[in-house]
């Protein structure tokens, strides 16, 4: 039987599902993210932009800290550019961006 008790937290934090439903923003970056080219990096205000995530949303829901916590986004480290916002990367071989990339393939090919 489906468990809709959202009292019920056994997943907690470590259910990817729940992460990607119940923060506000992080479904829509997610699928940003699989599309995003693993040669370029982008400061928050552009991941924002693409994705169609408001700038504040992603801020106050922390998503790409919790993006880079989990291996999809890294931070690019930039020397020179002590002033200037942090640019992200997307991780190439990040389980969690290769199964997103597979699920939306597998779903395309569903409604096709």
């Amino acid at each position: 039987m489906l468990d809709t008790d959202p009292s019920d937290d056994a997943g907690g934090d470590s259910d990817g599902w729940a992460f990607v439903a119940d923060s506000d923003g992080a479904a829509k970056l997610f699928g940003t993210l699989v599309d995003l080219d693993a040669e370029d990096a982008y400061t928050r205000s552009e991941l924002a932009e693409r994705s169609g995530v408001p700038l504040k949303t992603l801020y106050l829901n922390d998503l790409i800290a919790a993006f880079v916590e989990r291996g999809v986004l890294e931070t690019e480290v930039a020397p020179s550019d002590d002033e200037g916002e942090p640019r992200y990367r997307v991780v190439p071989d990040s389980a969690l961006l290769e199964a997103a990339a597979a699920f939306d393939d597998a779903y395309q090919s569903q409604t096709d």
